[in-house]
């Protein structure tokens, strides 16, 4: 389907904003002067089309905002990759120490960028609900996407900050109530509960290709079940067990919406009965496939052939020029490689299971000789490892491998050892752990270009925030965590996505057991997705996941018997801490406190 940009660049009117100097405190500090906006059906376009482009916070973004809030891609990062760019200041988000650090930048931005929108979105909201300039169906499409991206806003300052400050209206700086208390957390989560289930009621099923991007009911709906979950992990210490239990119900049912209720149909996992799983799974996350029937809601970026030094607009930077690997091997790219530098650690690589479903052991003679052999076909999807065909050639991330030479004259073959130099450590193109991310990587794209600051190919690839494999994920387990034993149901959606990720299906575990399959294939099906941190913070396994050692793979290359023969060594990168309860919520940010200390006393032990 070619791609079309749907939100135009929007000339910034000083009628429609303000400087964000004023946004240090809890809110933005002065009202937007909006007199004239409500009264044409295109200014209003124009206003919505404005809130799909600003919302560009730190869960929006591959890692763009790295150098300034100095955590970049963490959600994704904690036990799944390591980065090399020190731009990220990596060795304080190896360790925890600083990733929350309430003096952060990054802590700050968080903070900002949501209260900024949310600002916008309420102007939205009371704006549409005085105007008469659209007919009732228009203004309830538009209330729609104002409700959806304030309940996104606020599910996502709940999952960092817990209790945060409730604002529903535009507010005036000269006004007392814009120094806020934070609203406790059975409040905060009745909010977002209800913005979702507003935005549900208003959304469409269908959208135009001309809309493609913008929320619909299933991306309410499905988002509906995604808090739920999350709701059910980490209010228990809030209201109890017995009353939290009753949000994996409420996961379960929201889900099943999409599965067997009134979106039934709607959406289904995307090459489900391809022979090659490998090629079409990573086929999902490309450019070529965008809004494919898996995806539910992305974040749209600017189409290909547009000026991506404009700065209006999104730019997928990061995504092509950070990850992509550099030179290596026989690479012909030379400079058009690409920075090498979010690579997947040795802990993520293990997980993957073998072809058969079984775990993968490094006591397993077998497996530990020949760790990339007979895996499943995610893993050959989402990960790049040494010797591994890639570009055209072959990747090696080992100081040394062999290639085989054969005389012109005599026929006679002999291998060769090569010095693989790219991979030195401490070089731009090196990969920290030994692997790379091939999960969101177009091998037809350069990674790079060759100043390595110019706008890289591939730079229009979506973002997918909810596709049809997590709901299934969501719906198996909160259901498995209400029953008091599994139904087939749960194993149905389960193993629709096993199935369609090339594992066979599983069935007769107890309760336990089956938790723990689909916590593995959370992991996963939904690797390098944004997702992992906030499973790890509402199963409250920050200790065990977070605060684990991490590892990556030492290769080397010898001939034996004038074979090439490669010894893999798994290797200890870095040692890492994780306090709780702290470090499940970031501290309100200095700055913040400092402009209203009504929002004192901090989160627990900051």
């Amino acid at each position: 389907m070619e791609k079309i940009n749907s939100y135009p660049a929007i000339i910034l009117l000083t009628v429609l904003f303000v400087s964000c100097s004023d946004f240090f405190d809890i809110t933005p500090t002065d009202r937007i002067a909006d007199s004239g906006v409500w009264d044409s059906p295109q200014s209003i376009e124009l206003y919505v089309n404005d809130v799909y482009q600003s919302i560009n916070g730190p869960l929006y973004v591959w890692s763009s905002r790295a150098s300034r809030d100095n955590i970049g891609g963490a959600p994704a990062m904690f036990d799944n990759f390591m980065t090399g760019d020190m731009w990220y200041n990596a060795g304080n988000l190896y360790t925890y120490s600083q990733w929350g650090k309430a003096s952060s930048l990054g802590a700050l931005l968080r903070w900002e960028d949501s209260y900024t929108n949310i600002r916008k979105v309420n102007n939205a909201i009371e704006g549409l609900n005085g105007s008469t300039a659209l007919p009732q169906d228009k203004k309830e499409r538009y209330l729609g996407d104002m409700h959806f991206w304030r309940a996104m806003l606020y599910f996502e300052l709940f999952r960092f900050y817990g209790k945060v400050p409730l604002i529903d209206k535009p507010q005036n700086r000269f006004e007392e109530d814009i120094f806020l208390a934070r609203d406790n957390e059975i409040e905060v989560v009745n909010f977002i509960i209800a913005d979702f289930e507003k935005a549900a009621a208003y959304l469409p099923k269908d959208i135009p290709n001309a809309e493609l991007g913008r929320a619909t009911k299933g991306a309410a709906v499905g988002m509906l079940s995604t808090a739920y979950l999350y709701f059910a992990g980490v209010m228990p210490e809030i209201i109890g067990e017995s009353q939290a239990r009753e949000y994996y119900k409420k996961a379960y049912e929201t889900a099943d919406i999409l599965i067997n209720g009134d979106l039934k149909g709607k959406y289904d996992l995307f090459g489900k009965n391809a022979a090659d799983k490998v090629s079409s799974y990573h086929s999902l996350f490309l450019e070529a496939n965008e809004y494919n029937v898996e995806v539910i809601f992305d974040i749209q970026y600017m189409v290909d052939g547009i000026d991506y030094t404009s700065a209006t607009g999104r730019r997928q930077h990061d995504l092509m020029g950070v990850s992509h690997p550099g030179s290596y091997g026989q690479n012909t790219d030379g400079s058009y490689g690409g920075w090498g530098r979010n690579t997947p650690t040795q802990n993520i690589v293990d997980v993957f299971r073998m072809a058969d479903g079984s775990a993968f052991d490094w006591n397993n003679p077998q497996h530990a000789a020949h760790p990339f052999e007979n895996r499943e076909p995610r893993f050959y999807a989402d990960i790049l490892y040494d010797g591994v065909a890639w570009r055209g050639t072959n990747l090696y991330t080992a100081p040394t491998y062999f290639i085989k030479q054969v005389n012109s004259t005599t026929g006679e073959e002999r291998w060769v050892e090569q010095n693989n130099s790219a991979m030195k450590r401490g070089t731009n193109s090196y990969t920290m752990t030994g692997y790379y991310i091939k999960k969101h990587i177009d091998p037809s794209k350069r990674g790079g270009t060759p100043n390595r600051y110019a706008p890289f190919e591939g730079a229009g690839q979506n973002l997918i925030v909810l596709r049809y494999a997590e709901v299934l994920l969501t719906y198996a387990e909160a259901k498995n965590e209400y029953l008091s034993a599994p139904d087939e149901s749960i194993y149905n959606a389960l193993n629709e996505v096993r199935n369609r990720g090339g594992l066979p299906g599983i069935t007769g575990l107890n309760k336990d057991a089956l938790r723990e399959q689909i916590r593995t294939e959370r992991h996963v099906e939904l690797c390098f997705e944004n997702k992992r941190y906030f499973d790890i913070m509402r199963w409250r396994k920050g200790p065990e996941i977070i605060g684990k050692d991490v590892y990556g793979i030492d290769v080397a290359w010898s001939l034996v018997n004038n074979v090439p023969v490669a010894k893999y060594t798994p290797i200890l990168l870095t040692k890492k801490t994780f306090e709780a309860p702290k470090n499940y919520l970031m501290p309100i940010p200095d700055a913040v406190t400092g402009r209203n200390p009504n929002l004192l006393p901090n989160n627990p032990d900051w």
